[in-house]
């Protein structure tokens, strides 16, 4: 239930009762491309691309007249991402080949690169859909700092299991069977 929640909030899927309001708005009346460019998700499984970690945040497809001003937008998504200071430590930095699948990265290390391209596109609302479920204590922790980060900035989608990943967040619903059991 958890994650359908999360594909009709990117309307992905109609619903099959009832409908969805955006903001008062009917979703049925909703431009659907416009909306999802304003939502980034983030589920546990990430693809990271035999490439630079610049090209992986910025996926090369948005490269501004500037390349101070692009790398400027990678290096704040990064921030944004927590991954920044571990980025800059490395040798080549930003330009820093990953190796296929991000082989040459840790997991917690790929997730926050996953982060940090989607938060490169500044989404409105970013969905972050069991993103922590297959980590270590330390990178879930660097991550949730990363979440911390947002507040604020950001609308932030949790689905976890997780009660750790969830105890900073304004709102928590409890699902059960497809139902909402309690909120808080």
């Amino acid at each position: 239930g958890k994650t359908t929640i999360a594909n009709l909030v990117c309307l992905l899927f109609k619903p099959t009762h009832g409908k969805i309001f955006i903001e008062n708005y009917d979703s049925s009346e909703i431009e659907i491309n416009s909306w999802r460019d304003q939502i980034g998700y983030v589920s546990q499984e990430t693809t990271i691309f035999d490439d630079t970690i610049a090209n992986n945040i910025s996926l090369s497809f948005e490269k501004e007249k500037d390349y101070q001003a692009s790398l400027s937008r990678i290096k704040e998504a990064a921030s944004q991402a927590n991954i920044d200071k571990f980025i800059e430590s490395l040798p080549k930095g930003y330009e820093t080949y990953v190796g296929e699948n991000g082989l040459k990265l840790s997991g917690g290390q790929r997730q926050r690169i996953f982060i940090a391209r989607e938060l490169f596109r500044r989404p409105k609302i970013l969905i972050l859909d069991e993103a922590t479920s297959a980590l270590d204590n330390i990178s879930e922790k660097a991550i949730q700092k990363s979440i911390d980060l947002l507040k604020g900035k950001t609308t932030v989608i949790l689905i976890a299991h997780r009660i750790s990943t969830l105890k900073n967040t304004d709102y928590l619903y409890v699902l059960n069977e497809g139902r909402i059991e309690e909120r808080g």
